[in-house]
């Protein structure tokens, strides 16, 4: 308990809520018994306050830019990073022989976390653990801006030039609120490789080219 008033920067009023935050999928199959709707929910909730941010910090920037911005500091990768080092792997509970902790799971029990903090204390408080533990020790706009990768176009090229097959599907169409989301497949040969979420078709298809750029290191197969 220690551990996690430190993480979170209070006592919470409803510990067993985040213990299920940290249990994994691998010591409970079923939905509701593991951190994968506390996950869906912080996904939403950390697409909301980043939004809101971004939104006051660039008044005269379009849909565009902020979309862009928002889906750089909300990517698998990062949120995964982030989670590791919050040191989220030593409160994670899972099946120790058969699961081996990485980015995605660490990204996924972070926005697990978030959704624990917003049942838990509310929005306010959220908003500040997402200010005070991740934007700013952890994100840096400026540079962040400057990096422009088209994970999309990269994985096409090299596709191409390895002979592979590249599409996507359509998984799931929900929506969150009052915003739709797309949850999109990435396929490489007619096997999934990435998976993407996002507002748009386009979004979660970038979402998920940029898991396969990374899973695969496509950038060291590519003379970019």
């Amino acid at each position: 308990m220690g551990d996690l008033r430190n993480l979170i920067g209070f006592t919470p009023v409803n510990s067993a809520i985040f213990y299920l935050a940290f249990k994994h999928s691998s010591k409970s199959p079923d939905a509701h018994t593991s951190n994968e709707r506390l996950e869906y929910l912080g996904d939403a909730i950390l697409d909301s306050i980043i939004s809101d941010y971004l939104f006051m910090k660039y008044p005269i920037k379009g849909e565009g830019f902020l979309t862009e911005v928002r889906s750089k500091i909300v990517n698998r990768k990062r949120l995964g990073e982030i989670g590791g080092k919050l040191n989220l792997q030593i409160l994670l509970d899972y099946d120790k022989a058969y699961v081996t902790v990485n980015n995605t799971i660490l990204g996924n029990a972070l926005e697990a976390l978030i959704g624990a903090i917003y049942l838990d204390a509310g929005y306010r408080k959220t908003k500040r653990f997402v200010f005070k533990k991740i934007l700013k020790p952890y994100i840096d706009l400026d540079e962040l801006i400057k990096v422009d990768i088209n994970f999309k176009s990269r994985l096409f090229e090299w596709a191409q030039k390895y002979g592979k097959e590249l599409t996507f599907q359509v998984l799931e169409e929900r929506v969150d609120s009052k915003f739709r989301v797309f949850v999109i497949g990435a396929f490489v040969d007619g096997k999934r490789m990435g998976t993407g979420r996002g507002r748009s078709k386009k979004d979660a298809q970038k979402d998920a080219s940029q898991e396969i750029y990374e899973k695969l290191d496509i950038q060291s197969q590519m003379d970019w």
